[in-house]
């Protein structure tokens, strides 16, 4: 690879019910799960001493969460191709 090539960092949303049953979420909003929120909180001192030029976030309820608890929710920019339907089910 050729140096000075910009790194990319992806984290998956925290767990919901819906990701511990396995199931896709697809474009549904569950919220995260207590667990889920306590494992995200861990994120920030994984990523600790990186410097991000840009933070992207969902406006899903589990991913845009998932950036508040990591420490990013104020600088990240909203991708509005993810934009859930006026009234997603979930059941």
């Amino acid at each position: 690879m050729t140096e000075g090539l910009p790194s990319i960092y992806l984290a998956r949303h925290g767990e919901t019910a819906w990701s511990l049953s396995g199931q896709h979420i697809g474009v549904t909003d569950p919220p995260l799960t207590e667990r889920g929120e306590r494992d995200v909180v861990r994120l920030p001192e994984l990523l600790r001493g990186l410097t991000f030029q840009q933070v992207f976030t969902s406006p899903l309820q589990p991913v845009a969460r998932t950036s508040d608890l990591a420490g990013h929710g104020a600088v990240a920019e909203l991708d509005q191709r993810h934009d859930p339907p006026a009234a997603a089910p979930m059941t």
